[in-house]
């Protein structure tokens, strides 16, 4: 989202860096005093100080999502506003925001941000609620396509069979675009018939839709395959090495997946760094997570996500100027 912006060309892995050195580190970035109301931290999303805010609303996690909701419906929210809100809201990631999006959806549509309210949408926990939206939307033939997509792609993050006759549709279509948002979702639902016409469309990929087309090609193969399929001059490309990351985590076993987890931490992906975060937990492996989760030295507002993905996976953060721990929650 638009609160974090990798450097992928950072050579050092974070957890690496001596504990004595980040805990250090993390003493002079450590907020002093008492943290700004929930509301303060809203009203300064509009302004200046949104950097800062939105991590400390991130870390607040779904106890700030009523003050974030009721702004973002509020008749005098600016454009500007409700975007980095709808930003914080898919960030956080609660099935409590789905019904808040779907009635700004609902009440706005011809809203400039009702893409990014879509693709906020696809980034929540599915409902049947939110379902019954993209089921309407993709049947509506007078939705423009830059809206449509990003209500399709619902079905792609959800893996959702329901949008399997959608894509089978636009298979057909001309536009190289269309082709690809729809081998996307075929790609996720684990259709393996996508394969071929998406190393096709690989050849000569749509500017924007050439990550799409990458992801996708990662989810049918292997770390081999992808690069036999891939073509090399995109090898350059973050959405090349993320996806061919991917690959390589699928196939490995067990112990090797902890280094490219640590890797994937790094990824503009939320759905690659969430399963990181979790394999990380489930397999020993917390404190590795600390100095990404702890500290800002690649991505500034990334170990808010991460701090995030921790509190939604069950654990506790412990976070004082003498400790930062990661601790599983009681039973």
């Amino acid at each position: 989202m638009g609160l974090m912006r990798l450097s992928p060309d950072i050579a050092f892995a974070q957890h690496e860096i001596a504990p004595e050195t980040w805990i250090e580190m993390r003493k002079m970035t450590r907020h002093k005093g008492p943290n700004p109301r929930i509301e303060e931290d809203v009203a300064a999303l509009a302004g200046p100080d949104a950097k800062s805010a939105g991590p400390r609303l991130i870390d607040r996690g779904p106890e700030a999502l009523p003050v974030i909701h009721n702004a973002l419906i509020s008749d005098d929210v600016t454009l500007s506003h409700a975007q980095v809100l709808l930003q914080i809201i898919g960030s956080i990631g609660d099935e409590s925001s789905v019904s808040v999006v779907l009635d700004f959806l609902k009440r706005n549509t011809n809203s400039p941000l009702r893409r990014d309210a879509l693709l906020v949408l696809a980034h929540l926990p599915a409902t049947e609620e939110a379902a019954a939206f993209v089921i309407e939307l993709a049947n509506n033939t007078n939705e423009k396509w830059h809206t449509y997509r990003m209500a399709f792609t619902w079905f792609g993050f959800h893996r959702d069979q329901r949008g399997r006759p959608y894509s089978q549709a636009l298979l057909a279509d001309p536009d190289p675009e269309k082709r690809a948002a729809a081998l996307f979702v075929l790609a996720r639902l684990g259709d393996k018939s996508a394969l071929t016409p998406l190393s096709q469309l690989l050849t000569a990929p749509p500017a924007n839709s050439r990550d799409t087309l990458l992801y996708a090609l990662a989810e049918l193969t292997t770390p081999e395959e992808f690069q036999r399929l891939a073509p090399t001059s995109l090898a350059w490309s973050n959405g090349y090495k993320e996806s061919l990351l991917y690959t390589q985590y699928v196939a490995a076993g067990a112990h090797e997946k902890i280094p490219l987890c640590l890797k994937m931490l790094r990824s503009q992906s939320a759905e690659y760094r969430k399963l990181a975060v979790r394999y990380l937990l489930d397999n020993g492996h917390a404190n590795d997570l600390r100095p990404y989760a702890a500290i800002d030295l690649e991505a500034p507002g990334r170990a808010a996500l991460i701090r995030n993905e921790i509190r939604k996976a069950g654990w506790h953060i412990i976070d004082t100027d003498e400790e930062f721990t990661i601790k599983q929650a009681a039973p």
